[in-house]
């Protein structure tokens, strides 16, 4: 690949770095330890052979490098951080000056691949360093391996810059780049699983197993009302997975047995059978929560039976803790550039995706941390105002940690979080009593199949479902 068209850049058409190093330079610096290692690693003796041109003075960690401060910079076009690349050092680079197309077409020809290998390395170097310092933000159902929140997002709509969507008329599905759909670990506030589906049309569990391979069996899911079936629970049972739910409308049940029940807050903890009729029943028995609070009812479902394993404040607790997943999907959107693509090829749409996921893992740890030396939630360190903070905060003095927790409440970067907490009725004590003995083996599973919304044709799209982490 040549990149021999050279050409001058204006640097008044930039926006210059500030002159001492910030924050965010640290963490560029970090990735750049982490991308050199990478390429250490995969150096070999057998030399490849070398191809036809001028080779490429521009390396793939020079240009990765200004993609990701282009991201923390929160740049919305991509001819914004060839300028950068252009007038101004990234790291220890040296600025490179080609045109705008000598780099696209760099990016085109490498692909996505390379950025998949630097998240993984990323991810070894994370958990490497926090088991020199376990860390969990969720301190409810310790008897679960991992607890993880369950969901998808639709990704948003692309530019036409292609001759193949010019021609598809406004509101075609066909102009969104797809879904991500992904399981997110509560306790280390960062991603374990994400798929990009190129079908925009389907339904959420559609291929939902793909995301479950590789789950340690005990793990803890939590999902919304759009996974609800009686089939998903009865399979999360069954492989040995504990799962918590809401309760869908007009869902049948018959109770089992009454683990504790109050008149006056209208609170019950009971062992149920999902589905009355035969048609359409579960084979494995679950746990129904029920109180009110505010003039609001609340009804959660869980397969964890012991009421002393997991009580029905911890139970409450723990699924408002799915909302974690939809701030993590926020991130991506809003803050790391997910919302406006840069191009619409699907090679671009998936470099731009693996740049926002590299930077997401690194923040959702950079926030974590700070929320445990700062004694507060996760969630009460905020995403926007820590990106802003980094290119502003000098690098100079404490580390980087230290910098954060030491400026952040006099600059708002913690605080109090304005998130919806549920307050769950005391039941009174003497009304529990000992989970029931259930049957050894489930009853017989009778599915009733309901399909509201048939697909009249295939959905056909340029991108590919693929399995990204």
């Amino acid at each position: 690949m040549h990149d021999t068209a050279l050409i001058s850049v204006q640097n008044s058409e930039v926006a210059p770095l500030p002159a001492t190093e910030s924050l965010a330079q640290r963490l560029i610096a970090l990735l750049e330890a982490v991308l050199t290692q990478e390429r250490a690693s995969q150096e070999v003796a057998v030399v490849a052979k070398r191809g036809r041109g001028r080779p490429a003075h521009l390396s793939l960690e020079h240009l990765w490098l200004v993609l990701l401060l282009g991201l923390l910079r929160q740049a919305t076009h991509l001819s914004t951080m060839w300028r950068w690349l252009c007038t101004q050092p990234t790291g220890s680079f040296a600025p490179v000056k080609l045109t705008y197309s000598a780099l696209r077409q760099r990016l085109l020809a490498a692909g996505s691949g390379p950025l998949q290998q630097f998240f993984q390395t990323l991810t070894r170097a994370l958990a490497h360093w926090e088991q020199t310092q376990p860390v969990s933000a969720v301190s409810v159902a310790s008897f679960a391996t991992t607890i993880v929140a369950l969901d998808e997002t639709t990704l948003e709509r692309l530019h036409r810059l292609t001759q193949e969507l010019r021609a598809v008329p406004e509101g075609d599905p066909h102009l969104i780049a797809g879904k991500l759909a992904g399981l997110f670990d509560l306790r280390a506030q960062r991603w374990v699983r994400v798929q990009f589906r190129a079908d925009v049309l389907a339904a959420c569990n559609s291929g939902v197993l793909l995301l479950l391979e590789g789950l340690a069996k005990g793990s803890l899911i939590l999902a919304d009302l759009g996974y609800f079936s009686f089939p998903w629970f009865d399979y999360l049972t069954g492989q040995g997975y504990w799962w918590v739910s809401r309760l869908k409308e007009k869902t049948t049940y018959q109770i089992e047995q009454v683990l504790a029940y109050d008149d006056h807050t209208g609170f019950l903890d009971a062992i149920v059978w999902l589905g009355k009729h035969r048609a359409d029943r579960a084979a494995h028995p679950a746990r129904l929560l029920l109180f009110s609070w505010g003039g609001r009812q609340y009804r959660y479902l869980t397969n964890v039976l012991d009421p002393t394993q997991l009580s029905g404040w911890e139970i409450a607790s723990l699924y408002s803790r799915r909302w974690d997943i939809e701030l993590a999907f926020k991130l991506l959107k809003c803050q790391l550039g997910l919302c406006l693509w840069w191009g619409a090829r699907p090679e671009l749409v998936l470099i731009q995706l693996w740049l926002a996921l590299i930077l997401a893992q690194l923040l959702h740890a950079l926030q974590l941390h700070v929320a445990l030396q700062a004694e507060v939630e996760p969630f009460d360190v905020s995403f926007p105002i820590l990106l802003e903070l980094l290119p502003l905060l000098p690098a100079s003095g404490p580390s980087l940690l230290a910098r954060l927790v030491e400026e952040g409440r006099p600059l708002g970067l913690i605080r109090p979080s304005r998130r919806y907490q549920v307050v769950v009725p005391q039941a009174p004590s003497r009304a529990l009593t000992v989970p029931p003995t259930l049957p050894s083996h489930p009853r017989a599973a009778r599915y009733a199949q309901r399909n509201p919304h048939p697909r009249t044709a295939p959905f056909r799209s340029s991108f590919l479902t693929q399995l990204l982490i």
